[in-house]
């Protein structure tokens, strides 16, 4: 079954796989489905539908105490947690939310500048310190200090990478998520505030700053824990919130950055396209760091990052859902009561009906020559990867406006350039598979 390969991380492979075989939808599991189909994917999603979450969802539940806005299954509690955490994601309702991310991108690019100016540098490693120092500034105040000690402070993404291809598994497995969802092996195996290495000490910062907010003495700021005190998240809904951006805030965008990047420094006419576009506008785009909405409007970046985002989705996982009681038939194809419908993002992404004969290459071309609506319809389909209508991404604003404005510092601050290596190809795979949650 396509899922046993979720203990390598290639889950995603074996689900492309299977749909190239047998078709969308195809069966990998006795009641799992697959399917590739972005229409069917918003119709799950859409309000007023009747499809619910699977227990995909319920594994990533990483605190014993409660569920998070991503772990619950409950549709009135889960709509009613995101209305309440929506204004701190989407910036509405915080004031430094961008100002919080100029300052990050400033620390990356005085890093490249001071550290690296004559000595190659691990963008793998030095994308994940930024958005863990970004993470922290925006959710709890400050930033955890990666980049500042350029260093993987308390071997955090060593354990992590273990960590994360352990949850693939788990997630994907009813038996392992059932093992994996009782208080006492969460409480027993689960990170602790008082460890040393891992994630535990980044709780243990966390859950400080959170603390803050609450009692007699409450530190009051609109920021988004602010936020979510001031719409009456209690101070172990909102530990339990952070816990969440801890694993998945930072790693998909993380992704995102690593995965672009590695496109980018193999094909030179993409990369020079970029910096060319980058530097016709200086003196145009705001300085030190450009605002996002000056970002949105270089088409060729725009293109870039879609297109990046189309070849390496940063979401991985089955993230069912669950036909409704009594079935119910979409596009002709009836679904049974109870059926688990998962998603393949590589195939939904890389689908030739959609993007053409060479949907497997990274060509950001493709979007600069699409007329409105095609661009429409490639838009519509990669966007799926961030859920849509109840199910949509929390953290999907915050996401691109880090990666669109992190592109044009990046490429202005350093020329980028693939050091010779004779498995690059699957280093980066490595990378991109068990390094990518939500």
């Amino acid at each position: 079954m396509a899922v046993l390969a979720g203990d390598n991380a290639r889950t995603h492979k074996a689900q492309h796989t299977a749909l190239k075989q047998y078709g969308s939808p195809a069966r990998i599991g006795p009641n799992l489905l697959v399917t590739d189909d972005a229409d069917l994917v918003r119709h799950m999603n859409a309000p007023g539908s009747k499809w619910t979450r699977s227990g995909w969802y319920a594994g990533m539940r990483m605190d014993p105490r409660t569920d998070s806005v991503f772990s619950t299954r409950d549709e009135k509690v889960h709509a009613d947690l995101k209305a309440r955490e929506a204004g701190g994601y989407n910036g509405r309702d915080i004031d430094t939310l961008e100002s919080d991310v100029d300052a990050r991108i400033m620390d990356l690019v005085d890093l490249i500048n001071v550290k690296y100016h004559k000595t190659p540098m691990d963008l793998a490693e030095i994308t994940r310190f930024f958005t863990l120092d970004v993470l922290s500034t925006i959710a709890f105040g400050g930033p955890f200090g990666f980049m500042a000690e350029n260093k993987d402070l308390w071997d955090y993404n060593k354990e992590s990478s273990n960590f994360l291809l352990i949850l693939n598994l788990v997630l994907n497995h009813k038996f392992f998520r059932w093992i994996f969802f009782q208080p006492w092996f969460q409480a027993a195996a689960g990170p602790k505030d008082t460890d040393k290495k891992g994630m535990g000490p980044m709780l243990g910062v966390a859950r400080k700053a959170v603390a803050e907010r609450y009692g007699p003495d409450r530190k009051v700021k609109k920021d988004m824990l602010g936020h979510f005190v001031e719409k009456g998240l209690s101070q172990v809904q909102c530990e339990v919130e952070a816990e969440l951006q801890i694993v998945a805030g930072s790693d998909s965008t993380t992704t995102v950055l690593r995965s672009t990047l590695f496109l980018l420094m193999a094909n030179p006419v993409a990369y020079n396209k970029l910096r060319d576009e980058i530097d016709s506008n200086v003196g145009v785009i705001s300085f030190p760091v450009v605002k996002y909405n000056e970002a949105q409007k270089l088409p060729y970046l725009s293109a870039v990052i879609w297109e990046g985002l189309r070849m390496y989705s940063p979401l991985f996982g089955l993230k069912g859902k669950c036909s409704p009681p009594g079935g119910e038939t979409v596009k002709g194809v009836y679904y049974p009561e109870g059926l688990e419908m998962s998603i393949c993002n590589e195939a939904l992404c890389r689908n030739p009906d959609v993007f053409g004969e060479d949907a497997e290459i990274f060509r950001p071309e493709r979007w600069i020559e699409a007329d409105d609506d095609t661009r429409k319809k490639y838009t519509r389909v990669v966007d799926a990867i961030f859920g849509s209508g109840r199910f949509l991404c929390l953290g999907r604003h915050i996401a691109m406006m880090e990666v669109h404005k992190t592109f044009v510092e990046v490429s202005s601050a350093a020329v980028l350039t693939e050091l010779p290596c004779s498995n690059s190809h699957s280093s980066f795979e490595d990378l991109t598979g068990p390094l990518s949650t939500a």
